[in-house]
């Protein structure tokens, strides 16, 4: 999810009856949880490859977020009015277990279970930016500081309302999987795995992907009878020696370890040969949030740079 939406649902949760029983301290501690997490984001000024190396990594997992709430804890106690440090440190805890369930409902994964296992889980439920999710702790922030006395109570019902939503996200997003899984079989397409993944105005549009030997599939899909989606097919390169000489690359094996649908193109422009990586859970090209990796190289293979472009 998006800082702002991190932001809120710490403020929100900490208005579900924790700010009217410690005050201002519990709502300081929740905020702090529900944005700590994306500190690992600051890893980027030093290595570009840090969205795919430590971004959701331990700072966004069960056992590195009981480190960061101690952490986090300890200047709140020390300086604010409420001298229960185990208290702090829980509900500092409860804003890093929110931002990261918030986390999960994507599709860039998450690793949860760092550093026991490496696994990125993803729901695959809302997009990166969803307004519904933003709203459902908005709202309740609204009637928090309209009436009062009515916060933990908007608070649950916005929690609820949550649930809800992605429980008709989770229903539309089987029914787009079944259209499309049932058109590629009416086309005679063979393809060795499927996913439906969010898309701007999820539950109601979806990117459908399918994957085969040396081909993908991309289609955008919506969970109601009608017009039978425009399925593109995106072949990948062929295996040249630019193409096992960029496989090679240590950033690319580690884009190629983290991508769920990678899709390769071998492309030459002047003496230049550029094999390019993509991840179609971002998209194919030139989309909002596209993630791309471009080897460079001099006509006999020589990597003369590797490029890495993305938005997280």
């Amino acid at each position: 999810m998006d800082p702002l939406t991190h932001a809120l649902s710490g403020l929100a949760v900490a208005h579900a009856g924790f700010r009217q029983r410690i005050g201002r301290p519990a709502v300081l501690a929740v905020t702090a949880g529900a944005l700590a997490p994306d500190l690992d984001s600051v890893m980027a000024l030093w290595d570009q490859f840090a969205a795919i190396r430590y971004h959701r990594g331990l700072t966004h997992s069960l056992l590195g977020g009981v480190l960061l709430a101690l952490l986090l804890a300890w200047p709140i106690y020390q300086w604010g009015g409420y001298k229960r440090y185990r208290d702090l440190a829980g509900l500092v805890y409860l804003g890093i277990l929110v931002h990261i369930a918030l986390d999960l409902i994507g599709s860039f994964g998450t690793m949860v279970l760092y550093p026991l296992s490496l696994a990125r889980f993803a729901w695959d439920l809302a997009f990166i930016v969803d307004p519904i999710v933003t709203a459902v702790f908005a709202v309740p922030l609204v009637v928090a500081w309209r009436r009062p006395q009515l916060a933990a109570r908007a608070v649950r019902i916005g929690l609820a309302v949550a649930i809800l939503y992605l429980t008709v996200a989770a229903g539309a997003k089987a029914i787009a999987k079944v259209r499309f899984a049932s058109e590629l079989s009416q086309r005679v397409i063979a393809v060795d795995r499927v996913a439906v993944l969010p898309r701007l105005f999820s539950p109601l549009r979806w990117m459908a992907v399918a994957e085969a030997p040396g081909r993908l599939y991309q289609a955008v899909v919506t969970p109601w009878p009608g017009v039978l989606p425009d399925i593109r097919l995106l072949t990948q390169a062929p295996r040249n020696s630019f193409v096992a000489r960029s496989d090679a690359v240590e950033s690319v094996r580690l884009f190629l370890g983290f991508a769920r649908f990678p899709w390769t193109r071998h492309l030459q422009r002047g003496e230049d040969h550029i094999v390019e990586y993509r991840d179609l859970r971002f998209g194919a090209e030139h989309t909002a949030n596209d993630m791309v990796l471009r080897v460079v190289m001099d006509a006999s293979g020589i990597v003369k740079r590797v490029d890495f472009n993305h938005r997280f």
